[in-house]
């Protein structure tokens, strides 16, 4: 039954996700804490609570768990990131194959052929719109392709549900991340609703919902005046080099940017604002020194990849750590079965009294099969690919990027909680491409690249966050329901409600991809289908494949250098409390800081004015407001949003 209502909500999100993306509203999945995802489960949450009062019948927490798990990973997996443009992208090349261009010739031989829509007729309706899919001759032709993504898409999100559970205990338990995104969610899942009985919060709600209205009006009818809502872009300002090297520089005031921006840790908003300056500063440097004539200066997307990198390869250090010792321990059991005394002896003295209570306590043997899960799934991810003509090289170093990516951003996302985390054009795929060039890279490799361009776009929504999300929230409301239960008893629970929150996983990824396909193709072959996507990487590979470039040495140092000032900060800040975050350069160079930077500086503002002037307890009190804040723009932006694919017109984006 759970299953059914859940299959139900993210039927009813796919769709208005997919006729927002046609009709010109605001997309849900562009920051860290989705928009949809909030405003139903509040809905739910608001009506839940109203039948527990007057009809003595309410959803359990467990059930209000599976549904907000379910609908924030299948809202992940149709948004804007990955279904949306990936469509776009295996629709693209058969269709406009010859039309002003010879990809009949350099394109086409060359791309794999379960990937790929092949059949032209197929392809008619999904961008001339005015037509239906649902005919046999149109998924016949769509049929493959869509089998074949299911098949990788799947392994892909039981290699990020492994990870996940891979690192839950770690994460969660022991280095005890405060997950500050699933802080508004769990607020929502919690008996009762304590955070709606706060009139502080009502304050906040009602000042962003008003603000948000007033402006939906205004972009109705610009008589009425408008409260924000705008872009103010200082770049005008300096139309002359070097300041111009500044590029485009907006500020804008969002309530629900300085909402998630209150949530976050004090020095991590600190952090953010101020290396979005340090970049721009590093373009105005670059154009008094002359660098800025270089193609692609500062190579921005390689330091961002870098810094990932390393961030994730941070995080992993206590693992690897652990890994270790497991080791050494079979070893030292391996000698002493064979009686080698003195050889045992020797290890012994070198290994701590306690190998294994740390064994026992690091490694345990749902670790060990979410470790073996995910190996399992990165060699049949692997083998997939090379089935399809890829070289196995370099699809083992494209998903290690991509999983490496992954990592960072969930732990930026538990530990940081930062509201952005786009990482535009800078993902494994053009990586690759920038490291070792063109001319070293096969036709089909290229191509492939090129596909992979599909899910690589952007990494605003990714999954993997809102698998960890659910378990760590699965644990809290657990932990609140029991009390003072004992500490077996309080393991079993967590045990078993991270198996419900993995479920839900899974089903969200099940459904968020087969209701996802129909939502959007059923959008895309009403109105016609958007193929800039498409449009946007295959000119890219038309450019390399006429222009072929050679190995990037200047991309390898960019992305080593990244990571280098990754570990850098990372020393300084947890050696000698230098106040900058490293998490804060990692997110910081993006597109998507340009929007937000002024609404961290506001809560940093506030936030360190508040704890300084009237501590922790003013803090406590002040954070519902904040969360209000998110809560009443989301609702109010999620109306205009439902409104515009009423009238098909756009309507009010509170999203820039």
């Amino acid at each position: 039954m759970v299953v059914l209502l859940a299959a139900l909500l993210i039927a009813l999100n796919a769709l208005w996700d997919a006729y927002g993306l046609m009709t010109g509203q605001m997309r849900p999945s562009t920051v860290s804490l989705f928009v949809n995802v909030v405003a139903t489960i509040f809905v739910i949450a608001v009506l839940n609570e109203f039948s527990r009062r007057f009809f003595r019948c309410a959803l359990s927490p467990d059930i209000l768990l599976f549904l907000t798990v379910s609908l924030s990973v299948a809202s992940a997996v149709f948004g804007l990131d990955l279904l949306q443009p990936l469509l776009s992208v295996i629709a693209h090349p058969v269709w406009f194959a010859g039309q002003g261009n010879d990809w009949d010739v350099t394109i086409l031989p060359y791309l794999p052929k379960l990937p790929i829509v092949w059949d032209k007729d197929a392809l008619r309706g999904f961008y001339t719109g005015l037509a239906t899919f649902e005919r046999w001759d149109v998924l016949k032709g769509w049929m493959p392709a869509l089998l074949w993504w299911g098949a990788f898409l799947l392994l892909l999100g039981f290699a990020m549900l492994s990870l996940c559970l891979l690192f839950l205990r770690d994460w969660t338990e022991r280095a005890r991340l405060s997950y500050p995104i699933a802080q508004i969610p769990l607020e929502l899942l919690t008996p009762r609703l304590p955070l709606l009985r706060q009139k502080v919060f009502w304050a906040g709600f009602s000042l962003a919902a008003f603000m948000n209205l007033l402006n939906g009006l205004h972009f109705l009818y610009p008589n009425i005046p408008s409260m924000g809502g705008w872009l103010f872009d200082l770049s005008p300002f300096f139309p002359n080099l070097p300041l111009s090297a500044i590029g485009w520089t907006p500020i804008t005031l969002l309530p629900f940017g300085v909402g998630l921006g209150f949530l976050m840790p004090v020095d991590l908003t600190l952090s953010c604002w101020v290396f979005y300056l340090v970049w721009k500063a590093e373009r105005v440097l670059a154009a008094m020194t002359g660098w800025w004539g270089l193609p692609r200066f500062p190579y921005a997307e390689e330091q961002q990849f870098g810094a990932y990198a390393c961030w994730a390869l941070l995080a992993l250090m206590p693992k690897l750590s652990a890994g270790v010792q497991a080791l050494k321990r079979v070893r030292v059991q391996e000698c002493k079965r064979a009686g080698v005394r003195e050889n045992f002896r020797e290890t012994a003295d070198q290994q701590p009294a306690t190998a294994n209570s740390l064994t026992k306590q690091f490694v345990p043997s749902d670790e060990n099969l979410a470790a073996l899960g995910f190996l399992t799934c990165f060699v049949g991810l692997i083998a997939l690919c090379v089935w399809q003509g890829m070289s196995w090289w370099l699809a083992k170093m494209f998903f290690a990027g991509y999983f490496l990516i992954a990592i960072g951003i969930t732990r930026i996302r538990a530990q940081l909680g930062s509201p952005v985390h786009d990482l535009h054009f800078a993902g494994p795929d053009r990586m690759l491409l920038f490291v070792f060039g063109s001319k070293n890279l096969s036709k089909r490799d290229l191509c492939f690249l090129t596909i992979f361009g599909g899910f690589n776009r952007a990494y605003r929504g990714h999954p993997m966050p809102h698998m960890l999300e659910g378990m760590w929230m699965a644990k809290r409301l657990r932990d609140t329901g029991q009390g003072a239960r004992g500490t077996e008893k309080r393991q079993l629970a967590n045990l078993l409600n991270s198996r419900l929150a993995a479920s839900a996983s899974l089903w969200g990824w099940l459904l968020g991809y087969t209701l996802g396909v129909w939502a959007l193709l059923r959008a895309s072959f009403r109105f016609g289908g958007r193929p800039w996507y498409g449009m946007e990487v295959f000119r890219q590979l038309d450019t390399y494949l006429h222009a072929p470039t050679s190995f990037g040495l200047a991309s390898l140092v960019a992305i080593l250098l990244g990571g280098v000032q990754t570990a850098l900060l990372a020393t300084l800040h947890n050696r000698f409390n230098f106040p900058l975050h490293p998490a804060g350069f990692v997110v910081s160079g993006s597109w998507s800081m340009n929007l937000f930077w002024v609404s961290l500086f506001v809560a940093w503002l506030l936030k360190a004015s508040l704890i300084r002037w009237g501590g922790l307890a003013m803090h406590r009190q002040t954070m519902p407001f904040f969360m209000g804040l998110v809560v009443g723009d989301y609702l109010m932006g999620s109306f205009w949003s439902l409104w515009g694919c009423w009238q098909k017109r756009p309507a009010y984006n509170f999203l820039p």
